[in-house]
């Protein structure tokens, strides 16, 4: 079958698993692994083996761009709210993680130290792909989702240096003085380790020094580009992880260049099909049939790699008294594995082929159950940690899906033939109220916070606008930047004024309001978002509800007259 026909199919067949997926409210990734699992080799054979060797580029393409949004976390000001978290919850999830699978292959198989030592650190990697690509289906947000991703970048970085380290070890004593000397191996080791580096560092610069210019949109996307499958490119040229030289090359330019975000968002215009087609290309490549030969080493790995990341982060987060994010939420959100792992084990067949074979046998295994729990687990989480919309979660029909529109056509027909119509029938029909939309996790501002507090607090911020509360949460008012910039030079002033003396009021919400009471007073506010408050005597604060997300939802629905005429 032509290539071109064999991409088409596996796009259809992406979009009728992906609705699927969504009808039986799993995420839409674990849909496309399946669809490629269906064309496959275990199943139809329409992509067969010889075939996905053709596509390599399309899967270089994607993880080069996953790679590079992953290195996009890492800015300065947004890793300065995570660091008193971050590197700890981090570290003690790999420590764990690590320790729990070595002592259990070594001790309960009598496995070699060596490979036993090696699926432990192969066990730190987490799939960035399905991460991400939950993450936006879900559009989460909050201090779970934060921590993920910074904790994905981290725990992939260090799984490359600890693995390329350790595999060099391990060839040098295994094949012996002989035939590799300890300069070879520490060459190679410093090769692999900081060739990456500079090359995701001058590739960054290059692609900086042209957004400096005045370039158009279609532009940004051609540079961006250019410099992903450059590094991918590079890093295939010179043996090395291109993973690790397209994460440096985003948290390079991330650091180093304002127009950043911009590259950002033009990329996600365009990236969905490349994901699309990456996932059914691994599930095609999901070896099914090794699922009953991964044997007692397989299943320790698969359940002391879930324990350690679980009991890694919840011990991690009780240790800084951290109430959030959850550290078993923050744990089920780093099981997916696939594409890293696979690639150092192929690594380590080249170089150590006795060690490398059972290896990746192992790691080809589990990867099939990590690939499928993996991303519903992640939403899972996302849900439970209280970062996905409600209206995300509603009922299919509500937000659309393949059953309304096959409920559409239905109705059409029997209006066609005179029938009356009976479209939505059984379906959730009420309006759409504030608490769907509402975003819950958001930073707030004690009352009795003096102006040097407030200055902090929104200096580790998303917002530039926070809300005031008192001491049992109950809303007070709003203060923003603009509020407090006549006071920054006024040093006495600093704890003389406190939050609640500067709080202005302005309109709230209820969360049992209507979307198109919350866009009225966003018309007479004309500001980004609207506190939601609790009704009643307390008042409690409960969240905020963007414009944005109400013109996004108001947009999928179809209105775009409607919010024409309102804005």
């Amino acid at each position: 079958m032509n290539n071109i026909v064999i991409l088409a199919l596996a796009l259809v067949v992406a979009l009728l698993m992906g609705r699927v997926a969504a009808f039986v409210r799993i995420p839409k990734v674990t849909g496309y692994l399946l669809a490629g699992i269906l064309l496959g080799p275990s199943v139809t054979e329409v992509l067969t083996k010889n075939c996905l060797g053709n596509y390599v580029i399309i899967n270089e393409i994607a993880l080069g761009m996953i790679a590079f949004y992953i290195g996009c976390e890492f800015e300065s000001s947004h890793f300065k709210r995570l660091r008193k978290t971050v590197p700890y919850f981090s570290f003690t999830e790999i420590l764990i993680t690590i320790a729990l699978v070595f002592l259990l292959l070594l001790i309960a198989l009598h496995e070699a130290p060596a490979m036993a030592l090696l699926l432990a650190i192969l066990a730190i990697a987490t799939a960035p792909a399905a991460t991400i690509l939950v993450i936006r289906e879900y559009d989460s947000e909050g201090p779970l989702t934060n921590h993920i991703l910074a904790m994905v970048g981290l725990n992939n970085l260090a799984c490359i240096v600890f693995f390329v380290i350790t595999l060099n070890l391990v060839s040098f004593t295994s094949f012996g003085a002989e035939k590799l000397s300890l300069l070879v191996v520490f060459t190679e080791t410093a090769r692999q380790l900081f060739i990456p580096p500079l090359m995701g560092v001058a590739i960054a610069l290059f692609i900086r020094l042209y957004l400096r210019r005045e370039i158009e949109q279609n532009e940004l996307l051609l540079v961006s580009l250019s410099g992903i499958m450059l590094g991918a490119g590079l890093s295939h040229c010179f043996s090395v992880s291109p993973l690790l030289t397209n994460l440096v090359m985003g948290a390079t330019l991330i650091n180093s260049c304002d127009r950043t975000n911009m590259v950002v968002e033009r990329l996600k215009q365009v990236d969905y099909p490349f994901y699309a087609l990456f996932f059914v290309l691994a599930g095609a490549s999901l070896h099914l049939e090794v699922l009953g030969e991964i044997g007692a080493a397989g299943v320790l790995y698969l359940l002391s790699r879930i324990a350690g990341k679980l009991i890694g982060v919840n011990l991690a987060t009780k240790w800084r008294k951290t109430p959030e994010p959850n550290g078993i939420y923050l744990g089920m959100g780093l099981l997916s594995q696939a594409g890293l792992a696979i690639g150092l084990s192929s690594w380590a067949v080249k170089k150590v082929p006795l060690i490398g074979e059972p290896l990746m046998a192992v790691i080809l295994g589990t990867t099939v159950v990590f690939e499928i729990i993996g991303p519903i687990l992640a939403r899972y989480s996302l849900i439970k940690g209280g970062e996905v919309k409600i209206v995300k979660l509603l009922s299919p029909a509500t937000v659309g899906d393949f059953r309304e529109d096959f409920y559409m056509l239905l109705d059409r027909v029997r209006e066609a033939l005179g029938i009356s119509p009976s479209y939505m029938k059984g379906v959730y029909e009420g309006p759409v109220l504030v608490k769907h939309l509402m975003r819950h996790h958001i930073d707030t501002i004690p009352q009795n916070a003096t102006l040097d507090k407030i200055v902090k607090i929104m200096e580790w911020s998303r917002y530039s606008t926070l809300p005031v509360v008192d001491e049992k949460g109950a809303w007070v008012g709003m203060v923003s930047l603009t509020d407090i910039r006549d006071l920054f030079f006024d040093k006495e002033l600093g704890h003389l004024i406190i939050a609640k003396d500067i709080a202005r009021p302005v309109t709230t919400v209820s969360p049992v309001d209507t979307l198109e009471h919350a866009m009225g007073i966003f018309e007479l506010e004309q500001s980004s978002y609207l506190p939601v408050v609790k009704q009643g005597k307390n008042r409690h604060f409960l969240g905020v509800i963007h414009r944005r997300d109400v013109y996004l939802f108001r947009l999928d629905k179809g209105s775009v007259e409607e919010i024409e005429k309102n804005g």
